[in-house]
């Protein structure tokens, strides 16, 4: 039977235990709650199909198999810790950790955790209009690609309306927020369209008057083995949810957007716009996918494995760093 426990039941947490639900697998769900978020009381449909704890302890001797981290991305260091100690199957919530230097003083040596059986909270990576994207790349059939343009952007006051933005862990430094991490299913897909990155440049700020301590607007121009530019922009600002890309190939344009859920191509010769994939699943179905293939435990390209968002941590401190200054990789 396989055990898994949640740690932390904020929006996403909650997310994950309904879409664990929704398999056909045997296991039994429990959570470890400190109910110190937004969340203090969970709802019916969740409370009465899982077990809950308070006591960290009492979770652990419970011997859970699998463990979900979905707690604040500052808290990730010390869980991932916990979880290897029990020695636990891990899905850790994106970003891996708030800084790469959380994981030096944990007493586990990076190359365990490196090569430790988990992967990274990236669903994007389940949805079918990205791995139609990916498709379009792997085959060549347009080309290769020459360049691309990516934007992601959510209006931050109302990305969760049930909550106040200026306590969400997405608005405070010290929780390990700032859209450069929360929205980093961007950095996770640029290597995952185009391979690994060789250089950036970067610039980070805070424009707005919303009440964070913060970076609420990015662009990055990145270098990567497989393309020579990529610009990707992301932001707190948009009032409407964007999550967008133009990839330049040889032979045609594509374009897909994430909320419309469709792709279109303009080739060169007859430069007629033409949809090429319309997306008709569920917006949970990415997430029931993404479960099932933790539980499984299946191994394949699909899943950003923990080594993968080693990388992602890299390319953030580099982003940092750089203040439109180019950094290599």
């Amino acid at each position: 039977m396989k055990k898994i426990l949640v740690v932390g039941c904020g929006s996403i947490g909650q997310r994950h235990i309904r879409a664990l639900l929704k398999l056909e697998d045997e296991l039994i769900i429990a959570a470890f709650r400190t109910k110190q978020g937004h969340h203090k009381d969970l709802p019916n449909d969740i409370i009465s199909n899982i077990i809950q704890f308070e006591d960290l302890g009492k979770a652990l001797a419970w011997h859970p198999t699998h463990m979900i981290i979905s707690n604040p991305t500052s808290l990730h260091a010390e869980f991932i810790k916990v979880g290897i100690k029990a020695e636990c199957k891990l899905f850790i919530e994106k970003p891996l950790v708030q800084n790469y230097s959380d994981l030096e003083n944990i007493g586990i040596s990076m190359d365990k955790i490196i090569d430790y059986p988990g992967m990274v909270g990236f669903n994007l990576r389940f949805n079918s209009v990205i791995r139609k994207v990916k498709d379009v790349i792997d085959s060549q059939k347009y080309g290769k690609v020459i360049y691309s343009n990516i934007s992601v952007g959510h209006y931050l006051p109302l990305w969760h309306p049930y909550e106040d933005y200026r306590k969400g862990y997405y608005a405070r430094k010290n929780l390990g927020g700032g859209v450069l991490r929360t929205l980093s299913h961007e950095l996770d897909l640029i290597q995952h369209f185009f391979g690994g990155i060789i250089n950036l440049t970067a610039r980070m700020e805070k424009l707005s008057d919303l009440e964070i301590d913060v970076e609420d607007c990015v662009d990055i121009i990145f270098e990567l083995r497989d393309c020579k530019r990529v610009t990707l922009h992301m932001d707190y600002l948009n009032p409407l949810p964007l999550r967008q890309g133009k990839i330049i190939f040889e032979k045609a344009m594509l374009e897909y957007d994430f909320f419309s859920n469709e792709i279109y191509t303009t080739e060169y010769e007859t430069q007629k716009r033409e949809l090429l994939f319309k997306n008709t699943d569920d917006y949970d179905e990415q997430y029931i996918k993404q479960m099932k293939h933790f539980v499984d435990a299946k191994e394949s390209e699909v899943a950003s494995k923990i080594s993968n968002s080693f990388v992602i941590m890299k390319i953030i401190g580099k982003c940092e760093k750089s203040n439109g200054n180019l950094e290599t990789i």
